[in-house]
């Protein structure tokens, strides 16, 4: 029965993520939410220490977040796109097909609140940094870097694979409006704004490409020859084709921003990682040239663009 209630549980992430096609689906993150914690219920308890169980207990505190959020005003659309697909990828990587089992291992009452507690917790966070990229607020960006670090230092939940580059990939996403705002006002009005883009993304790629390959030679079962330079370059080129989508966004109505197709770029960086984590534990290697590229395209304005008029002030 817990197996039924995980797999609704995914097709309710699949609609939220297609709702916004449609003007329904307000309250979609509840039932997806309820889905979720039915599923963990119905699950033997020890299952929280489980991959499976994670997922379950962090979909469930996400999308209630997210409904909290929406039901205060904030962008329905953007959430319930967003959070569907976030849904969509914790499920499928961290839930077995199987479905969670029991295990000889025996935990005490403590050490499961606690693990529940610390799935609640990046739960909240992952919604909190959907929040911060439409809604930026510091004192929100401030709480979330600090649970971050307790969850760092105080568990191992954040060391799971998938789950980490799906924080880190949100976490390029939910900070990246610190940093617009930041260099917005002083790029004005500068000529050149087609090199500028075309340079900036060349530079990022090359980055991407050459910290991922330096990266992944010292995986033992790729090695630092040919097989290092294949792997950097077919996830380099994965990378490369969703930012490149990214850039579309802006003939989708995602035009607001100073820079759109810049801003679609570094937003296509930003969840390009977590798209290709459904295809190979290898992802992570890739955040850190994702992080260099995301700043190259942030900052390639103030220095590439020509005569510029600084925006007033």
């Amino acid at each position: 029965m817990a197996e039924t209630m995980a797999t609704l549980a995914f097709l309710s992430a699949l609609a939220m993520f297609l709702s916004p096609l449609v003007e329904k689906g307000k309250w979609l993150s509840t039932v997806t939410a309820a889905l979720a914690l039915l599923a963990f219920v119905q699950s033997p308890f020890e299952g929280i220490h489980q991959l499976g169980g994670s997922a379950l207990i962090i979909v469930t505190a996400m999308c209630g977040m997210i409904q909290y959020h929406i039901y205060n005003g904030v962008n329905k659309k953007y959430l319930n796109g967003f959070g569907g697909a976030v849904t969509f990828v914790l499920l499928l990587a961290m839930y077995p097909e199987s479905g969670i089992k029991e295990t000889v291992n025996e935990y005490t009452t403590t050490e499961g609140v606690i693990a529940i507690f610390e799935s609640i917790l990046v739960g909240i966070v992952l919604a909190q940094l959907m929040y911060n990229s439409i809604n930026f607020d510091t004192k929100n960006s401030l709480g979330i870097l600090l649970i971050l670090v307790s969850l760092s230092l105080l568990s191992n939940l954040v060391s799971y694979s998938e789950l980490f580059v799906v924080i880190i990939s949100l976490c390029f996403i939910g900070f990246l409006p610190f940093l617009e705002e930041r260099i917005t006002p002083k790029i004005g009005s500068g000529k050149g704004r087609a090199n500028a883009l075309a340079i900036s993304t060349l530079i990022g790629i090359i980055l991407i490409f050459a910290i991922t390959y330096a990266s992944l030679s010292s995986v033992n079962r790729i090695g630092d020859g040919n097989g290092a330079i294949a792997v950097a370059l077919w996830l380099t080129v994965a990378v490369t084709a969703i930012g490149l989508i990214g850039m579309l966004l802006p003939l989708f109505g995602f035009d607001e921003h100073p820079r759109p197709e810049a801003w679609g770029w570094r937003f296509g960086l930003s969840v390009s990682a977590i798209l290709i984590s459904l295809q190979t534990d290898l992802a992570g290697h890739l955040l850190f040239g994702i992080a260099l590229a995301i700043l190259i395209s942030v900052s390639s304005p103030l220095v590439l663009e020509k005569g510029q008029q600084k925006a007033a002030q």
